[in-house]
């Protein structure tokens, strides 16, 4: 069978995640893997399909705002002994006096609203206040409602189950370093240069690579349309 070698620049940590593509031998030589693909493209093995994000295409215009008082709005408190109800109500109010409205919290199952604290903190911002607060006293958190519509739309659901704004398995991607996002960005033009050359097969393997690695990248958006584009069937 006529075979074609192609060249995938990829550090030695990357090489389990294409395992999957690589259908007859890899070789890695100083960072670079040869891998051998066949003229004729193989039934794709659903298991190294990169799998659909759980996470929300976008959050509400609400959930936003709410997010942007987290990282945004400063507090500073010292509480002896006082309702941790209250010392929220404290940190709404204060809140309050630096934009345009409070923080609104809602309470979920079982959370130890009537529990006296004792807390102090100085000008931090509302996300690490309560960072702080939840971690000193438990498995605390909370999560921002977003839900375009909903009465609750970008109001401060507070649980027992550790959450710092998301729900479990919806959180963002960690923050790419530089060297990350040039890494991606490399890949992104070596699958482009692929399809011009009509290696498709092949640029799909460095596009799934990418959004598996880095689906937080600057360029995921773009390599999952053209992935999506190689993918849809012919007109």
């Amino acid at each position: 069978m006529l075979r074609q070698k192609i060249v995938v620049a990829v550090h030695n940590r990357h090489l389990p995640q294409l395992r999957g593509h690589c259908l007859l031998w890899p070789l890695l030589l100083g960072g670079v893997l040869l891998v051998s693909v066949p003229m004729h493209a193989q039934p794709a093995d659903p298991s190294t399909d990169p799998k659909p994000d759980p996470r929300p295409a976008s959050l509400s215009a609400a959930a936003q705002e709410t997010f942007a008082k987290l990282q945004k709005a400063k507090v500073t408190a010292r509480f002896t002994n006082i309702r941790l109800g209250e010392i929220l109500k404290e940190f709404a109010a204060q809140v309050d006096m630096q934009t345009d409205g409070p923080v609104m919290w809602t309470y979920g199952p079982n959370f130890p609203y009537a529990q006296k604290i004792t807390f102090e903190c100085r000008d931090v911002t509302l996300a690490t206040a309560l960072d702080e607060l939840f971690k000193k006293n438990g498995q605390l958190g909370y999560i921002v409602i977003s839900k375009p519509g909903d009465r609750r739309d970008g109001w401060i659901l507070l649980t027992t189950t550790g959450e710092r704004g998301y729900e479990r398995g919806r959180e963002p991607p960690p923050a790419l370093t530089a060297a990350e996002e040039a890494d991606a960005a490399d890949k992104l033009m070596l699958a482009k240069k692929l399809i011009a050359s009509g290696k498709n097969d092949s640029a799909k393997v460095v596009l799934g690579f990418i959004l598996k690695r880095y689906p937080g990248a600057k360029v995921a958006a773009e390599a999952k349309q053209l992935l999506e584009k190689l993918e849809s069937p012919a007109p």
